[in-house]
Formats: C-alpha cells, structure tokens, sequence
C-alpha cells in the first residue's frame, strides 16, 4: 500500500514512464494506480479481494502445516508425497500431486528431485558411493569429516 501511494506520489511530480522507471515498473501500472486513486482515494490502493475458487484450508490450518513442515527434520527432507500425505491427515483435504507442489512452493520451498544417495539413503551406500569416487593418491573427506588417503 505504501509503495502504491508512493507511486501515484510520483505519477503528478513526474512523467508515467520516469515514475515507472524508478519504482521498476510499467507506465501502464503507474497510470493504473493513479487513475484509481482519483476514483476512490486512499481506499483504492489496498488491495481488493480476488475472484476464483477459495480455499479448501483455512488459514490457521496452512499455518500450523506449514510450522509443521519447517520443524521437520532437513536432512531427511520432504517430498510431494509426504507433504500431501501430511495435508490429508491434518485436514482431510486430498489435494492433486501438482497442486501439492504449488502449495510447497508458496511456503518457500522448492521442487527438487533429491538425489536418493544422500536424502533417503543408508550411510552404507553413501560410504560406498564415496569409496567409488576416490582415485587413487587423492584424499577425499568422509562423511564424518575424517580425511582418508
């Protein structure tokens, strides 16, 4: 709200496009802002209620979810699977495998493919995956931080 009416500040003491240039805008937004704040003032520049479908969760449920979410363990991860497994147990919503993935994303995090040797893999097999990659004369660091030589 106060970037909007800084805006529209700058739309009357400069051009549209030099007030879009240093908010790093549209001219078009800048004279959208401006047109609605001669309509109906202050109140114009919040933002207005979006149309489409609401939500399934309510708030307060997205955000206990979510404080669930970064609580959990960072070295094991989550995977889409695991969140919307979650989402149904807490809610009884089953959302599809994509719209679980927009979920994720708008609580800050993102879609990656975990390499399974190091996010749901057994020391064992990562040992042995470093065992592999050593070549001979050159020290590597185990996962321990030990070095082997």
């Amino acid at each position: 709200m106060r970037e909007r009416l800084l805006i529209v500040q700058a739309a009357y003491e400069m051009s549209l496009r030099d007030a879009a240039a240093k908010f790093g805008c549209t001219h078009g937004k800048v004279d959208f802002w401006k047109q609605r704040y001669e309509q109906e003032g202050v109140r114009g520049l919040y933002t207005r209620e979006r149309s489409g479908r609401p939500p399934k969760i309510s708030y307060k449920q997205k955000s206990k979810l979510r404080r669930i979410v970064r609580k959990h363990n960072a070295m094991k991860g989550w995977r889409t699977r695991g969140i919307r497994e979650l989402i149904r147990q807490e809610t009884g919503i089953t959302y599809s495998f994509r719209h679980t993935i927009r979920i994720a994303q708008s609580w800050g995090l993102s879609k990656i493919k975990p390499r399974s040797r190091y996010a749901f893999s057994k020391k064992e097999d990562r040992e042995a995956f470093l065992k592999k990659q050593d070549i001979s004369g050159m020290q590597t660091t185990g996962l321990d931080g030990s070095c082997r030589g």
